[in-house]
């Protein structure tokens, strides 16, 4: 791969799209609790548009498409006295029509890494405004299951563990008004086939900041206004650091609308509007089938 020698700092261009195209960024109301004994499933689909390429503020024309699927099934019930979910998350798609400069990666199809995790409910009052008050913990286990090939620069699995704790709180303002929180903690294992293959690749904690500011219109619709911010995780290979981090800024505009009892169809446009390092993703269109049974 000669684009790979040519710039060290690229070597982990596979692991940047993955976490750009698949992650869970959190929707509005999602940590609104459900009678115990419920069962959610939950499909996402995310396209995502990229345009240039950073690493420390310098840009390089670039572009990337992906399409990323997201199943995931969600079951409420009680654990130790409090509110939980235990849940499986198992993410799929394509990246594709990536370049850099001149140079054309690989396309990428197939599994990405599955996720399980639970959230756990410190309070719990749903009665509490239109938004109800919450507060709650959610780790997430990352297990490298997903496809990936170590002479392939763009990947969908990232061959590593990784830990995510996610702290939410969720506090109702005056009238039809609320604001939600969020807070991530993410700690990466080694990726030990990075590089030239036989390199590992090391990352320090990074963080994400979301916020969403709701309105209920009704019971059946919402609006949202978000933003976002990504920041540490600094990547190191073969113990060299490569001069990319996690850091971003985004804006979100979001709707949603409950169909009927059981079901809510969910739209959000997203757009990065800082990069430091890896692809600024333009434009990104997030669209969620949430059902209950």
């Amino acid at each position: 791969m000669h684009f790979v020698n040519k710039n060290a700092g690229l070597l982990i261009l596979g692991a940047l799209l993955t976490q750009q195209s698949y992650a869970i960024d959190v929707n509005v109301g999602d940590y609104t609790t459900l009678p115990r004994g419920t069962n959610v499933g939950v499909f996402y689909y995310q396209h995502s548009e990229m345009d240039g390429y950073y690493q420390r503020d310098d840009k390089t024309d670039a572009d990337s498409r992906s399409d990323i699927g997201i199943a995931r099934f969600i079951h409420y019930t009680d654990i130790a006295g409090l509110r939980a979910t235990p849940q499986v998350v198992i993410p799929f798609g394509s990246v594709r029509n990536t370049q850099i400069g001149d140079v054309h990666l690989n396309h990428a199809s197939g599994f990405a890494d599955p996720i399980i995790a639970s959230a756990f409910w410190l309070i719990n009052q749903p009665e509490q405004g239109a938004s109800g008050r919450y507060l709650a913990l959610t780790p997430f286990i990352y297990l490298p299951l997903g496809q990936y090939d170590k002479y392939d620069a763009v990947n969908l699995g990232e061959n590593r563990f990784k830990y995510d704790v996610q702290l939410a709180w969720v506090q109702p303002l005056s009238g039809k008004w609320g604001f939600e929180f969020y807070q991530d903690a993410i700690w990466y294992g080694d990726n030990d086939e990075a590089g030239k293959g036989n390199q590992p690749l090391s990352q320090d904690t990074s963080y994400q900041t979301q916020v969403n500011l709701r309105y209920d219109l009704n019971a059946k619709q919402r609006l949202a206004f978000g933003y976002a911010a990504n920041y540490g995780g600094e990547q190191f290979l073969d113990g060299i650091r490569l001069n990319q981090n996690m850091e971003k800024q985004q804006v979100r505009f979001e709707f949603q609308h409950m169909m009927n009892a059981k079901t809510q169809l969910s739209a959000q446009l997203v757009s990065d509007t800082q990069v430091e390092s890896g692809f600024k993703k333009e434009l990104g269109l997030n669209f969620r089938l949430f059902y209950i049974f």
